[in-house]
C-alpha cells in the first residue's frame, strides 16, 4: 500500500512538472507608471512573483518582457491616448497606490496595487511582432467610479484603420460611484492581423468614457503541446502500475 501511494505521488509531482513547462507565456501590463500623470510602476517582482510591463504613452516599448522576467518578441505602442490618471479609479480621490480597493484573489494576476490604480482613457494602441502561427488571449481589467458611461468595450481590429471588428468584448467598469473590484474580460484565440500585429481600441460602449487599467496577454499552448502532455501522463502512469 506504502508503495502505491508513493508511486501516485511520483505519478503527480511528474504530471505538475510537465504542465509546468507546457504552460504558455504571459505578458502582464500596467497602463500607467511613475512618469506618467499620477500614475504608479508595478516593482518587479510583484507581491505574487511575476514582472510587469508598466507603459506609457510617450514612447514606443519594444522587448516586452514575461511574468518570469524573460525579454519576448512582442512590442507595445499607443496609437492614441485620451488621457490617464488614478482618480476615481479604485483608490478613490486618495493618491496613493495602497489605498486601493478590490479583490484580489478574482483578479489573479491582474489583481495588484500600482496595476489597478491608475489607467487609460479612450485610446488605441498596437502588440506588435506576434509569431502569426500561434493564437493569444487578452485579459482587461478596467475601474472607475462616477461614469459617463458605465460599460467599456475592449475591440480588436484587423488593421490600422481601425475600420473592421475581429472580436469585442464589454466590462462594466463601475456603476452608481462604485468602481469594479473583482471582474476582468477576455478575448479568446486571437490571430494576429495584418503585418502580425493586434490593433487594439477601447472606449465606452454607448459612446462615452472607457478605461483600462491593467492587460494581461497569454499564448494559447498549441493542441499538440497539449496532447502531447496527456500522453506523456498516461505513458507515465502505465509504466508506474
Amino acid at each position: 500500500m506504502k508503495q502505491s501511494v508513493l508511486r501516485g505521488v511520483t505519478v503527480a509531482v511528474a504530471l505538475v512538472a510537465a504542465a509546468s513547462m507546457a504552460r504558455a507565456e504571459s505578458v502582464l501590463i500596467d497602463f500607467g507608471n511613475n512618469t506618467s500623470f499620477r500614475g504608479a510602476t508595478t516593482p518587479n517582482p510583484d507581491p505574487n512573483g511575476n514582472n510587469w510591463n508598466s507603459v506609457d504613452s510617450s514612447v514606443f516599448w519594444p522587448g516586452l518582457i514575461d511574468t518570469t522576467g524573460a525579454a519576448t518578441s512582442i512590442n507595445f505602442g499607443f496609437s492614441s491616448a485620451s488621457g490617464t490618471d488614478y482618480f476615481n479609479g479604485p483608490s478613490g480621490a486618495t493618491q496613493d497606490p495602497t489605498a486601493t480597493v478590490y479583490d484580489a484573489v478574482a483578479l489573479g494576476d491582474l489583481g495588484v496595487n500600482e496595476a489597478v490604480y491608475d489607467y487609460y482613457v479612450n485610446s488605441t494602441f498596437e502588440i506588435q511582432n506576434l509569431d502569426p502561427t500561434k493564437l493569444y488571449n487578452l485579459t482587461f481589467y478596467g475601474s472607475h467610479k462616477f461614469n459617463n458611461d458605465n460599460v467599456t468595450r475592449y475591440t480588436v481590429y484587423t488593421d490600422d484603420t481601425l475600420s473592421t471588428v475581429v472580436d469585442s468584448i464589454d466590462l462594466e467598469v463601475g456603476v452608481n460611484g462604485d468602481h469594479n473590484q473583482d471582474t476582468v474580460v477576455t478575448l479568446t484565440n486571437l490571430s494576429p492581423q495584418a503585418f502580425n500585429i493586434l490593433y487594439v481600441g477601447f472606449e465606452g460602449a454607448s459612446g462615452g468614457n472607457g478605461y483600462l487599467n491593467a492587460l494581461r496577454i497569454d499564448v494559447v499552448p498549441e493542441p499538440a503541446s497539449l496532447l502531447m502532455l496527456g500522453l506523456g501522463g498516461l505513458a507515465l502512469i502505465r509504466r508506474r502500475r
